[in-house]
């Protein structure tokens, strides 16, 4: 595919997401899919819960008008349908735990069964071979796509970090799979340019408080399932990207650690790791005085720090053993600061503290469920 093409692919996407972003607003009104502050939501007013229908939508129509071919790399999308259909529901009607871990477990067996792609090995991760996986390579795969997809649901918490850490990623997977060609690009491009589009009305900035939006559990599961897809492409050595998965640890470090240490407080605690609680990184750094603005701040710069540091390092021949060892050493110190949280806050400009930011901030409006 020519470079004009993959522009297109990434203008379209973007267009048409700003586009839906503001038709679905009135949508929304009439069928209530806002979310109404309470409880553990904060925001002013109703804001529409929109977001995810638009991106999956936006990159969508990029995709078919501008893809060579239709082929495996294409389900990451149509499997996708699923994932906003049910998150849209539970957007509006709050479904129960079960239905929703159903409806992610049917979608990563559909994504896996029809793209025939699965995490063979984790590579030579601790220096002693390559860990093939073996007969459990397809469980595995299922299991892997599921927790990137709640990793996700559980990020989004404050305006524009969701998206924000989603955008790092697609720009780091897109370095691997764009030099490559193919249908993969074309669909990773149209999720950059949908998220943009989207991030245009859920940053946390003074210009779109007029037109804040949400992007919902329908937003935050599409695009945990699209980076777990487009992951699972990129890794596959056929496709000419042959990203090793150490590497996909990099691109992914905020919402990777947040799930295995959420997933092993709950369970210290005896509780399921599915019921909510205020332990995520961002509640201990708005407990701690961080404003939402120097949360997305901390998150995206983290994040594109750390895609920068694990692609370059790749690249430059770094082993897997060194880079699984120093992203382990990263993630440590990624706890000891929000743990320290308090002391850190004093180091912030007094804009950037809590209170500081004059608009409404959208504070844990997605976390009621979580």
């Amino acid at each position: 595919m020519s470079t004009l093409n993959f522009i297109l692919t990434l203008v379209i996407a973007f267009a048409i997401t700003m586009v839906l972003m503001r038709l679905l607003r009135r949508v929304a009104c009439w069928v209530e899919l806002v979310d109404v502050p309470g409880g553990r939501k904060t925001h002013v007013g109703e804001v529409p819960v929109i977001g995810g229908i638009a991106i999956y939508l936006g990159a969508l129509v990029a995709v078919m008008l501008t893809g060579e071919r239709v082929s495996a790399e294409i389900e990451v999308l149509l499997a996708a349908a699923l994932m906003v259909g049910i998150g849209a529901l539970d957007d509006r009607f709050e479904l129960p735990p079960q239905v929703r871990i159903v409806a992610h477990l049917v979608a990563a067996v559909t994504l896996v069964l029809a793209t025939g792609f699965r995490v063979e090995s984790l590579g030579n991760l601790l220096g002693f071979g390559d860990l093939d996986l073996g007969p459990v390579s397809f469980p595995f795969t299922v299991v892997a796509i599921i927790a990137l997809v709640n990793a996700f649901n559980m990020l989004d918490g404050v305006d524009g970090v969701a998206g924000g850490v989603a955008l790092v990623a697609l720009a780091g997977l897109s370095s691997s799979l764009v030099p490559a060609g193919g249908i993969a690009a074309t669909v990773t491009l149209a999720m950059v340019g949908a998220v943009v589009g989207f991030l245009v009305f859920n940053l946390p900035a003074q210009f779109n408080r007029r037109f804040l939006a949400f992007m919902g559990d329908a937003g935050s599961t599409l695009l945990g399932f699209a980076l777990a897809g487009l992951a699972l492409v990129a890794i596959q050595p056929h496709e000419g990207g042959a990203l090793p998965p150490a590497v996909v640890l990099w691109l992914l470090p905020v919402p990777i650690v947040e799930l295995f240490t959420s997933t092993i407080r709950r369970l210290v605690k005896g509780i399921s790791p599915m019921q909510a609680d205020r332990g995520h990184f961002h509640h201990r750094l708005l407990d701690a005085g961080f404003s939402v603005r120097a949360i997305f701040l901390m998150y995206v710069v983290g994040s594109s720090g750390s895609a920068v540091i694990g692609l370059a390092a790749w690249r430059a021949g770094a082993s897997e053993a060194l880079l699984f060892g120093s992203f382990v050493g990263m993630s440590v110190l990624w706890l000891l600061g929000t743990k320290n949280a308090r002391r850190l806050v004093r180091l912030l400009p007094r804009r950037l503290r809590r209170g500081d930011f004059q608009a409404p901030e959208r504070v844990d409006a997605a976390q009621a469920k979580r």
